[in-house]
């Protein structure tokens, strides 16, 4: 009996360990496949056209598929099972922010927030929180929101807000900044609107206290902006020009606390605590109190910034080179820089959208290619003048390596780029940082005091020669893509030493590029008109040969326009030179472009329906526009017709010049290419539509309208509609617009009279193409990008 149960537990134990075996042999799987895996796996969330919208029973059921698989096949079939399996947890992530966003805004919600963005006056303002829990359920993955309010708030303190999740949504052009892509990147699902409001922990934290006592010692200095910045992370008191200049040098990196800041608080750390060992008995000098009291100051840097994001990817990194360096076994440089950005896409998947992600990313690798393919040699790194030439050699490599990357985000480069950072980066490295930290360590107001007056005039000093230097910014806008497959191929060609073994094959790939991108040039036949996606107002770009005219030209508020924003880019981007502005009348929304738009395109002709005129009245209310020296004006009123190209413009209405241009004093033009004709009606309204219909009755007929005064519902009369008889009709109107246009009644018109709507809120940049009889139109958010993260989010403007 004992023998046979000896016999039982020696085969069960020999079965075990067979499995066990078979089970070690399985995992076989090194961490840097793995990441390599989870980066390819997360990849698919920039180039996917719609989300993969999964119940969360079927998640599970495919994940654990999944899992099985890895056990069941060999290396490969594990490999291919991680990136499915990395790339559902990313998929999985964009369908929770997008079912939070579209049940946040269909009902009201009790919505527990915690305040994280740091008021600095009493005033209304927008202010950043986190979603902390909806209707009691704590949120997970974190969110985060806007919330304006009125109420007296700081940073800390944790609220109840009944209401509704405005949904993000952001102007979407060719060329134009990507707001939309920015906050899913962030995971800021829209604006809070409440309702009610509780406060439940009224408490302002302990960085809101810090903040709010330094700002007592920053405001009196001149470059308080930049300090606010370097100090706690935020560039919302950056004045407008001093930001303009760090993006056109390459500086803006700075004003963000991330990786080089973090890297400066551990090393100053190191710095100071082996200063002081210096002075101790040997038994207390080790690696241990250098590295805690560096790590320490790094996490209150990154604290101090409220934990900012490119701060938080950075602190991260810093943990795992710690890790990593304590660890027996050896592991390369570049091991850790991968696991880093993995483990960060497996935190946050959706940092796989965000520039900054890109930029810190690659400027690590960057760093370890040049160092390891172009190394200084010794006998330059000696002394302090190797330090000096070091930091050239690693500037020059940055410069010439993150080129591509400058290109696809920046739109540009500068060639002085080099000299700017050589010249501010030591000074905020080796001068502004450090003396950061002794204002923070050291509690004396006078010594704080005395720092930042150093501090201002070192960055006074930094600031000198970028407005030289930001002249050599260049623009190259829409470079093609091959250019940047050639740049990332050659690198990889010379990291692998693949030009000694693969020269051929290497050859063959460039050459079959360029083949590929010339077989892909057509002529473009015919010509194009584009209506940006600018807010409120209008904005519409004629074409023919990259030659454009320009039907009115959006808003302006203070210092900045939907000239700056979306029409110039746009411009540039499709390498377009204006040639004309025609401003339908004169209200802000439509002419709030045309001084930047003249002032970048000097040789602009302006053409109008009010003026030149020498009155008093005229003058009150164009006087913007009569500073502008040199500017060809034209009239714009009925009667007036002109060729250009094979388009002919003519003005219908108004009847006469007007001093002051109201809304029924629009310029309404009609323009035809021989087979189409589309009427730019301005903001005409019933009564305009009248005139205009007793005045040319069928003659109003055309392919295309513009539907007049923003689609609001003091137009787009029955009367217009049977008269014109479009077949398709453009609205240029906001989401969330504070007069309530288009308005429904008018939307459920032109549905009813079977015209096909297109509205720039809905769609973005409505691009169309006139190819003699055909027509082809071209939607932003569904066409020319078509990415989830365009998408319109929340419920239909015009529920059915």
């Amino acid at each position: 009996m004992i023998e046979n149960i000896i016999y039982i537990i020696r085969w069960l134990n020999n079965r075990l360990k067979k499995y066990n075996s078979i089970f070690s042999k399985s995992l076989s799987v090194s961490i840097t496949m793995a990441s390599i895996a989870l980066i390819f796996g997360t990849l698919p969330l920039l180039f996917l056209p719609k989300i993969i919208m999964l119940s969360e029973l079927l998640f599970v059921f495919l994940f654990f598929t999944l899992i099985i698989m890895f056990f069941v096949f060999g290396k490969l079939g594990k490999f291919l099972a991680l990136i499915i399996m990395f790339f559902l947890w990313g998929n999985w992530h964009g369908v929770n922010i997008i079912n939070h966003v579209n049940y946040l805004s269909n009902q009201n919600n009790d919505i527990d927030v915690v305040i994280i963005g740091t008021p600095l006056n009493n005033k209304e303002q927008k202010i950043k929180v986190r979603i902390e829990k909806i209707n009691n359920r704590i949120v997970f993955p974190p969110l985060y929101a806007t919330w304006k309010t009125k109420e007296s708030v700081c940073a800390g303190q944790s609220w109840r807000i009944n209401g509704k999740v405005r949904p993000l949504h952001s102007s979407l052009n060719e060329g134009g900044f990507n707001l939309q892509r920015y906050y899913l990147a962030n995971r800021i699902i829209g604006v809070l609107k409440s309702q009610k409001v509780k406060p439940l922990q009224m408490r302002c934290s302990v960085r809101q206290k810090i903040i709010y006592n330094y700002m007592e010692l920053i405001n009196p200095l001149s470059n308080k902006g930049v300090i606010y910045g370097l100090m706690f992370g935020d560039r919302s008191l950056l004045a407008a020009d001093q930001a303009y200049l760090l993006q056109k040098t390459g500086l803006t990196h700075l004003m963000a606390i991330s990786g080089l800041h973090i890297g400066l608080a551990y090393l100053f750390g190191i710095f100071i605590t082996r200063g002081i060992q210096y002075f101790l008995p040997i038994k207390y000098i080790n690696e241990i109190l250098p590295t805690v009291i560096g790590l320490g100051l790094a996490v209150f840097y990154a604290w101090i910034s409220g934990f900012a994001i490119p701060a938080t990817r950075a602190l991260f990194a810093l943990l795992l080179w710690i890790y990593i360096k304590n660890k027996p076994a050896r592991y390369f440089v570049w091991q850790w820089a991968l696991w880093s950005i993995a483990g960060i896409l497996l935190f946050d998947p959706l940092a796989i959208l965000s520039d900054s992600f890109w930029l810190s990313s690659f400027a690590v690798l960057a760093i370890l290619y040049w160092l390891s393919i172009f190394p200084l040699p010794y006998h330059l790194a000696k002394g302090v003048q190797g330090k000096i030439i070091g930091l050239i050699h690693l500037q020059i490599g940055l410069l010439v390596l993150l080129i591509p990357m400058q290109l696809i985000i920046f739109n540009g480069i500068n060639i002085m780029g080099l000299v700017a950072n050589l010249w501010f980066v030591p000074l905020v490295s080796w001068c502004v940082v450090p003396a950061i930290f002794v204002v923070f360590l050291v509690p004396i107001e006078v010594v704080q005091q005395s720092l930042l007056y150093v501090i201002d005039s070192v960055i006074a000093l930094g600031l000198k020669p970028l407005p030289y230097l930001s002249t050599f910014w260049s623009e190259f806008i829409n470079v093609p893509y091959y250019l940047f497959l050639i740049c990332w191929l050659s690198i990889i060609v010379v990291l692998f030493k693949w030009y000694k073994r693969y020269f051929g094959l290497v050859s063959c790939v460039v050459i079959l590029i360029f083949l590929e991108r010339g077989s892909g040039k057509q002529f473009k036949e015919g010509w194009r008109m584009t209506v940006l996606d600018i807010g409120h107002g209008l904005a519409v770009v004629i074409e023919q040969n990259n030659v454009a005219l320009l039907y009115d030209t959006g808003n302006a508020w203070k210092g900045d326009s939907n000239a700056q924003r979306q029409i110039i880019p746009f411009l540039k981007y499709h390498d377009i030179t204006p040639i004309g502005v025609i401003l339908s009348h004169n209200h802000l929304d439509h002419t709030g472009g045309a001084n930047y738009l003249i002032q970048q395109y000097p040789w602009l002709s302006v053409r109008s329906s009010f003026g030149p005129q020498k009155t008093s009245a005229y003058r009150k209310k164009n006087n913007k526009l009569n500073k502008i020296k040199n500017m060809a004006h034209l009239p714009c009123f009925k009667g007036q017709k002109w060729r250009w190209g094979i388009l002919t413009f003519e003005v219908l209405w108004p009847e006469k010049l007007a001093p002051i241009s109201h809304n029924n004093d629009s310029c309404v033009i009609q323009l035809t290419d021989g087979y189409h004709k589309i009427l730019l009606t301005g903001d005409i309204e019933k009564q305009g539509e009248k005139s205009l219909v007793e005045m040319y009755k069928n003659r109003l007929r055309s392919t295309l309208l513009f539907a007049p005064h923003h689609g609001s519902s003091t137009s787009s009369t029955d009367l217009l509609l049977r008269n014109v008889q479009p077949s398709m009709v453009v609205v240029s109107s906001a989401r969330y617009s504070a007069w309530k246009i288009p308005s429904p009644k008018v939307y459920f018109r032109y549905k009813n009279s079977n015209i096909k709507w297109l509205n720039t809120a809905e769609d973005g940049q409505l691009t169309l193409w006139f190819k003699k009889e055909k027509i082809q139109i071209s939607r932003y958010r569904y066409e020319i990008q078509p990415r989830w993260y365009h998408l319109w989010f929340g419920l239909p403007l015009f529920p059915e």
